[in-house]
């Protein structure tokens, strides 16, 4: 059985890492230009309702929630409850009343409605089923709405250099961010059936990829 699919398993490694993920993304060099693109490839705008996959410690909340104003909504979901404690410091420091956070199985969240844009936070490549995942939730988003995924992959061009270094790979990043260097995460976005538009950062390390859903 792949551990990414127990979630339990999960939880506890984003509970053990809480404290440090900050300090992981800056070593992983996380372009933080890279979310805000993400953010605007989401095209909301007031009274919008977004759902965020792996919200973590909140880094984009507070962009999402000022995106979608009083009458809109941000929904934010995420196993670890130590990573939605950090979130729920800037949801009570900013007073982003439209902010909701829930410790959730993704599989176990059905919103009331469609929602207007999801948003996979660093979260796909961490998941050991990517297309159930990717089909649940574009099952819950309006036609005319807007999935956004923000990943990162081994960059193509240095496999002669990763190759022989595939084993501490795979340990340092089991042990961090869950991050799953066999995945093709493009591949399974393009099983959803729209066009994927790729913005690519860091030497095609890191995308945005944004796909509309048209019916």
């Amino acid at each position: 059985m792949n551990r990414r699919s127990d979630t339990h398993w999960v939880k506890r490694r984003f509970d053990r890492i809480t404290p440090y993920y900050p300090w992981i993304e800056r070593l992983l060099l996380v372009p933080q230009n890279a979310r805000r693109r993400a953010v605007e490839g989401l095209q909301l705008g007031p009274g919008g309702h977004v759902l965020v996959v792996g919200c973590g410690q909140g880094p984009s909340l507070e962009a999402l929630s000022k995106l979608v104003g009083p009458e809109g909504s941000v929904v934010g979901l995420d196993l670890s409850g130590k990573m939605l404690q950090r979130a729920q410091r800037i949801v009570e420091q900013k007073a982003l009343s439209n902010v909701e956070l829930l410790q959730q199985n993704l599989f176990q969240h059905t919103p009331e409605e469609p929602v207007d844009a999801v948003f996979f936070e660093f979260s796909l490549s961490s998941f050991g089923d990517p297309h159930r995942g990717l089909k649940h939730t574009w099952s819950h988003l309006k036609v005319g709405g807007w999935m956004v995924v923000l990943d990162g992959q081994l960059p193509p061009k240095l496999r002669w250099l990763t190759r022989p270094l595939m084993p501490l790979i795979r340990w340092t990043l089991e042990r961090t961010v869950l991050g799953d260097t066999d995945m093709r995460p493009i591949e399974a976005l393009e099983q959803l059936g729209s066009e994927v538009h790729l913005e690519w950062f860091r030497r095609r390390t890191y995308f945005v990829a944004q796909l509309l859903k048209s019916q």
